[in-house]
């Protein structure tokens, strides 16, 4: 059988084909965007340029094809959807209603969702961390529109018994990553400062939240995929590398640890500086899925994710397109 990763030319979503390819999977990459990444493999995935908005596009995907397992990646992240939320709502909110009714008429009746500690919002300073019981509301577009499509895959698993699980990634740190985001600075000041460039921080240097590196992320997908029905209660799942609160600061310790003439500056965003006032949480605490599924991260720590980071920068410059 084989498995659909949509937004699988994205940044988690090649990650994750990679990872799958490495386990002798056979894959169908789903994506708006066409991508050369894989043409020298043996077993290169199946590249299918669609819409997920469009139906029609959705449907024969899946005419043609016969998945056992959905990994659904694609999405509008965060700045672009505070930008265009009319946009965010086609793509984040239709998009995965489009694919959980594929799912439902054509099988495999699997779908895995990438979600977001973005679904939580206000009024969650006075906790330790951030449960999987904790209250969720989002103060962004893309975090309202994640929330609802964990309530709707919720509610496909009771009605149509749709097995349908997801994970909710905090702020990811990793390579080539293009479209800014609400913490991607802390991805590019790794970077730039790997390639020798200076950086420029528009996040705030004292101001941080927990973090997990991309291929922690990828392997995450896997693991809560692969785990056994029966083991699956919580169903919408929090998961981190790092639980406990990173800010840019820290991060360029570490970056100087490993290039000790990096140089750091900083500029907050003021859109960036207004969502850690209406969104601040300290520690994640993601013991279900660790419980449920097994979930525990290779890169546990701010330095490990750096050290990694860097090499994979250096030595692999033409796969993440820079």
């Amino acid at each position: 059988m084989v498995k659909l990763v949509t937004g699988g030319t994205g940044f988690i979503g090649a990650c994750l084909v990679d990872q799958l390819l490495e386990r002798g999977e056979e894959v169908v990459v789903l994506d708006r965007v066409q991508t050369n990444r894989w043409d020298n493999l043996p077993n290169k995935p199946k590249v299918i340029i669609a819409d997920i908005t469009n139906w029609p596009e959705v449907m024969n995907v899946f005419k043609d094809n016969q998945f056992d397992c959905v990994y659904h990646l694609a999405a509008m992240l965060s700045l672009p959807s505070e930008a265009n939320p009319w946009a965010a709502f086609q793509v984040n909110v239709v998009g995965t209603m489009n694919m959980l009714e594929a799912v439902r008429l054509f099988g495999p009746n699997k779908l895995i969702l990438a979600s977001t500690t973005g679904t939580y919002g206000l009024d969650i300073e006075d906790q330790p961390a951030i449960t999987d019981r904790t209250l969720q509301r989002p103060s962004t577009m893309y975090g309202s529109c994640k929330v609802y499509c964990e309530l709707l895959g919720r509610f496909y698993n009771k009605k149509f018994d749709t097995d349908f699980r997801s994970v909710r990634i905090p702020s990811l740190v990793g390579p080539g990553i293009k479209t800014r985001a609400i913490g991607q600075y802390n991805s590019w000041m790794i970077q730039e400062t790997a390639l020798g460039n200076p950086y420029e921080c528009y996040g705030p240097p004292d101001r941080g939240l927990p973090l997990i590196y991309f291929k922690d992320t990828a392997a995450a997908f896997c693991s809560v995929a692969d785990a056994h029905k029966s083991h699956i209660k919580t169903i919408n799942y929090n998961i981190a590398g790092v639980n406990t609160s990173v800010t840019p600061a820290e991060i360029e310790q570490s970056v100087k640890k490993v290039i000790p003439d990096a140089v750091i500056t900083y500029n907050p965003d003021p859109v960036v500086v207004n969502y850690f006032n209406t969104m601040r949480f300290d520690a994640l605490d993601d013991t279900r899925a660790r419980e449920e599924w097994g979930w525990q991260p290779q890169f546990n720590s701010v330095d490990a994710i750096v050290e990694d980071f860097v090499v994979e920068v250096r030595q692999h410059r033409d796969r993440y397109g820079i």
